[in-house]
C-alpha cells in the first residue's frame, strides 16, 4: 500500500509538472512569436529605409525640386532617372520612384523608372502617415499596407534635401504586401514548430525520467564528473595563457591568479548520493562563477599588460566621435611604440620582451590612468585623454619621461626600456574626427622614434 501511494503521488506530481510544462510552453510560444515578429519587422523596415535613404542621398535636391513634366529627356531628369533605375534593376524591390508634395498637401509622382506602366509625372499618389513624415524631413516606413492601382504595398519614404537643407522631394520604395506579411507569418510558423517540437521532446523525456529515475540520477553524477574535468581543463588553460604574466607579476597579484586557476580544495563528508550530487554541483558552480567573473573582468582587458584592449579602444573612439558635435569638447590622443622590442625578442626571447611590455603598460597606467590606456597592437599603446589640453599633455609627457628614467635606473629589467611617443590635441578647426587626431599623433610618434634611432646611431 505504501508503494502504491508513492506511485500515485509520483504520477500526480508528474501530471502537475506536465500541465505546468504545457502552460509554460504555450506562454513561451506566444511571447517568442511576438518578439520574433517584432524583431523581424524592425529588420525588414530598416532594410526598406536603407534602400530609400541611399537612393535619396544619391539624388541632387537642387535639381529635383526644379523638375517639371516638360523636362523629361533633359540632363537633370535623365541623371535622376538613371539613379532610380539602378536601384530598380539591382535591388529586390517592386517599385522605386520620386514624389513631390503639392501646395495643397497632396502628393504626386515625379520620376518613375518602371518599364511597364510607370506613374505619370504629376499624377496623384496615395498619402500615408509615413509619406507625410518624409515630407517633414523624417524617413519612415508604412506600418499598415495600402492599396493603389498597382497593387497592395508597404512602402518606405526618405526625403531628398537641397543645399539649403529643405525637403526638395521624396523617394518612395514599394514592397509587395504579400511578401512582407509572408515573411512575418513564416517566422511565426517556424517559432510554433520549434516550440511544439521542444514540447514533444520534453514530454518524452519526462516519461523516460519517471521510468528510469535511478539510472538518470547516476548519469547526472557522471555528467557532473565530466563537467569537473572540463573545469580542470579551464584551470590549465588559465594557467597556460597567463604563465608569462605570472613570471613577472608581484607575488600578491600572481597569487590571486593562481588561486583562481587552481581552485580551492574542499573536504566534505558525503553521506549518500544526494549529498554527493549537491556537493559536486556546489563545487562546480563556485568554480564557474569565478571563471565568469574572470572573463567579465578581462573582456576588455589586455592579458599581458592589464591595460584596455583593442575591443575597448574601438568602443571608446566610437563614443568619442559622437561627442565631437558638442561645442568646446576637448581631448588629446597620445601614441606610444616600444623601441627595439623586435631585437630584444630575437636575441633574448619573448619572455624578456613581455617583461618590458608589462612594465610599459604599468608606467602608462600610472601616468595617464588605467581608464585611458589601450594596447592596440603588439607593442603599440594609445592614451585617449578627454578634457585634457595641449599644455596638460606636455606636463604628462614630462612625468612619463621621469617614470621611464626611474624604471631604467632600477633593477626591474635587464634591458633598457625605450618608448617612442607623440601626441595631438583635438581642435575643431584642424580635425574633422578622431581619426585625424590619431593620424597626427602617430606621425609625431614616428618622428620621435626617428630622433631616437638617429641619436642611438650617432653614439
Amino acid at each position: 500500500m505504501k508503494d502504491d501511494k508513492r506511485i500515485k503521488s509520483s504520477k500526480r506530481n508528474f501530471i502537475l509538472a506536465l500541465i505546468l510544462l504545457l502552460l509554460t510552453n504555450a506562454i513561451m510560444a506566444m511571447s517568442l512569436s511576438m518578439i520574433a515578429k517584432k524583431n523581424l519587422r524592425e529588420q525588414i523596415e530598416q532594410r526598406m529605409l536603407d534602400i530609400a535613404n541611399t537612393a535619396a542621398y544619391m539624388l541632387n535636391g537642387d535639381e529635383i525640386k526644379l523638375l517639371q513634366k516638360e523636362d523629361e529627356g533633359s540632363e537633370p531628369y535623365n541623371k535622376a532617372l538613371e539613379t532610380l533605375r539602378a536601384f530598380q534593376d539591382n535591388i529586390n524591390l517592386d517599385y522605386i520612384y520620386g514624389i513631390r508634395q503639392m501646395d495643397d498637401g497632396s502628393f504626386t509622382f515625379t520620376i518613375d523608372p518602371a518599364v511597364e506602366d510607370p506613374g505619370e509625372f504629376s499624377s496623384p499618389i496615395v498619402s500615408t502617415e509615413a509619406l507625410r513624415n518624409a515630407a517633414n524631413g523624417i524617413p519612415d516606413v508604412d506600418k499598415k499596407a495600402y492599396t493603389d492601382e498597382w497593387g497592395r504595398f508597404y512602402s518606405a519614404y526618405s526625403p531628398v534635401f537641397d543645399s539649403q537643407g529643405n525637403v526638395a522631394g521624396i523617394v518612395g520604395v514599394d514592397f509587395n504586401a504579400n511578401w512582407y506579411e509572408g515573411k512575418l507569418n513564416n517566422n511565426r510558423v517556424i517559432s510554433i514548430i520549434i516550440l511544439a517540437s521542444a514540447l514533444t521532446v520534453g514530454i518524452v523525456l519526462s516519461f523516460i525520467i519517471m521510468s528510469q529515475n535511478r539510472k538518470r540520477f547516476k548519469s547526472m553524477l557522471k555528467d557532473i564528473d565530466r563537467l569537473d574535468i572540463a573545469t580542470q581543463r579551464l584551470n590549465d588553460s588559465i594557467m597556460s595563457t597567463s604563465i608569462k604574466k605570472l613570471d613577472f607579476l608581484p607575488e600578491s597579484e600572481s597569487g590571486l591568479l593562481k588561486t583562481l586557476a587552481e581552485g580551492e580544495k574542499e573536504n566534505q563528508s558525503v553521506r549518500n548520493e544526494y549529498n554527493e550530487l549537491s556537493s559536486s554541483l556546489q563545487s562546480v558552480c563556485k568554480k564557474l562563477d569565478k571563471y565568469v567573473n574572470f572573463i567579465d573582468s578581462n573582456m576588455y582587458n589586455d592579458e599581458l599588460t592589464n591595460t584596455y584592449n583593442k575591443a575597448a579602444y574601438k568602443k571608446t573612439i566610437k563614443a568619442l566621435d559622437e561627442k565631437l558635435d558638442i561645442d568646446g569638447h576637448i581631448f588629446s590622443v597620445a601614441f606610444f611604440d616600444l623601441n627595439g622590442l623586435e631585437s630584444i625578442n630575437a636575441h633574448y626571447g619573448f619572455e624578456a620582451g613581455d617583461v618590458l611590455m608589462y612594465n610599459s603598460g604599468k608606467i602608462l597606467k600610472n601616468v595617464f590612468g588605467k581608464e585611458n590606456v589601450f594596447r592596440v597592437a603588439g607593442d603599440e599603446f594609445i592614451a585617449i585623454m578627454e578634457n585634457t589640453n595641449h599644455a596638460q599633455m606636455g606636463l604628462l609627457f614630462e612625468q612619463f619621461d621621469e617614470e621611464i628614467k626611474k624604471f631604467n635606473d632600477s633593477d626591474k629589467s635587464e634591458h633598457i626600456l625605450g618608448i617612442a611617443k607623440g601626441y595631438t590635441t583635438y581642435t575643431p578647426e584642424a580635425h574633422e574626427n578622431y581619426r585625424h587626431v590619431f593620424i597626427e599623433a602617430r606621425k609625431n610618434m614616428k618622428h620621435n622614434k626617428e630622433l631616437y634611432y638617429q641619436s642611438k646611431n650617432s653614439l
